[in-house]
Formats: structure tokens, C-alpha cells, sequence
């Protein structure tokens, strides 16, 4: 078994947690950056505090990374919701929300960024999106920075695929939740391990289908 090397940033629970097992029981070793407390022997892990990290904490982990085949961005954050529209707010609390919205855009869409040019390259770079940024309702829009954030990481994606140096897709998440985590982990997996540099700036589903929806944004 060839071992590959990979970067996952935010798969410290849920989901993001078994695409880390199942990557590291597959052939690659695996280096993360999460809010988690990780103890796994095989796993190079950085724990970090979401609402206070900035570049200056994870650069030395960065520069000592070895040459990486896959870089995986699962990472989300958000600090709005509908009643921030709706309820005024003191000058103090006012402050405290707009730190943790700059946080939470920066934790969102610039650290992937930073990440990529402090690398500089790597074979294959991937956001999880969400179907949010082009179908959402009244019960939605208020987690305006988390839509706004999802459909920046699309932008930033499209824009790096532009580079040819590396193939960056985004995967949507929400198609065939009704299948054990087990299989949509092996099916994404297994459809990364696939792609060539055809995918490059697109959108795909966990089972390798094209979302066609973000083609919209193109037009």
C-alpha cells in the first residue's frame, strides 16, 4: 500500500471524524488542524481554538508538513443568526458580534487561503459547500455569514483552479443522507481518489455526481 499524504482541517468530530479514521485506515498519513482534543498515534494533530486562531499559531505546523496529495477543508463557523437582524443590541454586545463574525469569515474563507499559499501546492484540494449558498428560505437567511462564507469558498476554489497546479473541486453534502456515514465516506473517498485535473473547479455531490446547480453562478 502506497501512503499518501493529507492535511484536514476541522474533521475533529461527526462526519469530518470518520473521513479522518477511514483515511488514516486506508494508506495515508494524516495531518489535522482541529478544535478536538485527538488521540490518535498515527495522526500528526494541531488543536486549535477556533474563536481566537490566527496564522501566527499554525504556521510552524505548516512549514514542517511534508509534501501533501490531499488537503481537505471541513471547517465551519458562523455567528449570525435571525434574531441579530430583528433584536437591537447594546453597544458592547454589538462590538462582541461584529469580533466574532470577523472571526468566524476569517476562520471560514481566509485561513483556507492562507493555507494554500503558505503550502504552495498540493495534488488535491477540497471544500465541503453547502447547497445553502443557491436554495434558501426564510428559516435560512439568517445564518447570512455561513451562505455568504460557503459561496466565497466556491469563488476561492473557482479562482485557485485557475492556477492548474493543483485540482480544486468543492462536494455538497447533503445528496444520499439517508446512507450510512461508512459508505458516503468510502464513495467520496474512493471519487477524490479518482479525479483528474477534468474536475478541477467544480462541484460534486459525495457519490461523484456533478452538482450543476452552482454551474448557475457561471452564466
Amino acid at each position: 500500500m502506497t501512503t499518501k499524504n493529507c492535511l484536514l482541517i476541522g474533521c475533529g468530530s461527526k462526519f469530518g471524524l470518520g473521513i479522518l479514521e477511514h483515511l488514516s485506515a486506508t494508506g495515508y498519513t494524516v495531518n489535522s488542524i482541529s478544535g478536538s482534543e485527538l488521540k490518535y498515534p498515527n495522526v500528526n494533530h494541531l488543536k486549535i481554538d477556533w474563536k481566537t486562531i490566527n496564522p501566527t499559531q499554525i504556521e510552524k505546523f505548516l512549514k514542517e508538513l511534508p509534501s501533501l496529495d490531499l488537503i481537505f477543508f471541513n471547517q465551519n463557523s458562523s455567528s449570525l443568526n435571525a434574531t441579530d437582524f430583528i433584536n437591537n443590541k447594546n453597544t458592547l454586545d454589538l462590538w462582541k458580534l461584529e469580533k466574532d463574525w470577523s472571526q468566524s469569515h476569517f476562520v471560514s474563507c481566509i485561513l483556507p487561503f492562507h493555507i494554500i499559499h503558505t503550502l504552495k501546492s498540493s495534488d488535491k484540494i477540497v471544500w465541503m459547500l453547502s447547497p445553502l449558498v443557491y436554495h434558501h428560505d426564510d428559516e435560512h437567511i439568517g445564518y447570512a455569514d455561513y451562505i455568504s462564507n460557503k459561496y466565497q469558498n466556491y469563488l476561492i476554489l473557482k479562482n485557485f483552479s485557475k492556477q492548474n497546479k493543483s485540482i480544486f473541486i468543492g462536494l455538497n453534502p447533503d445528496k444520499l443522507l439517508s446512507i450510512n456515514n461508512d459508505v458516503r465516506i468510502k464513495q467520496m473517498t474512493d471519487f477524490i481518489e479518482s479525479i483528474d485535473e477534468t474536475a478541477s473547479g467544480r462541484v460534486f455531490f459525495l457519490d461523484g455526481t456533478e452538482d450543476k446547480d452552482f454551474n448557475k453562478f457561471d452564466n
